[in-house]
């Protein structure tokens, strides 16, 4: 690690591969476990119940972290001046808001 990481990225970055594994997993469990893809009943259903909102806005706040604290690792990585690192920062933080409303609209999430 170098001085301008922590422990707590690294750590953060472990937990959320974690879980994103048991998210996915349970994900794949839950349309696959009837033995075929489930219907748009089925679907409607499921995201019009709050526990399932939760759980998939959930997995994508995770997802995303995951995914953007790697490109934030990966970028760490070049001796970059500390000015762009603010600047990829930011758009890291943008893209990352961006991405998150967009999924939670579609989710169907009433704030």
């Amino acid at each position: 690690m170098t001085r301008e990481s922590s422990l707590w990225p690294w750590l953060l970055q472990r937990l959320s591969g974690i879980f994103l594994s048991l998210g996915v997993l349970i994900h794949f469990w839950m349309l696959h476990s009837r033995g075929g893809p489930p219907t748009y009943n089925e679907m409607v259903t499921r995201l019009g119940s709050p526990g399932w909102i939760s759980f998939y806005l959930f997995l994508l706040a995770v997802l995303i972290y995951h995914g953007l604290n790697g490109f934030w690792a990966i970028f760490l990585d070049f001796d970059t001046s500390t000015s762009s690192k603010a600047v990829f920062k930011l758009v890291l933080y943008i893209i990352g808001l961006g991405t998150f409303a967009t999924g939670a609209l579609i989710l169907g999430w009433k704030p």
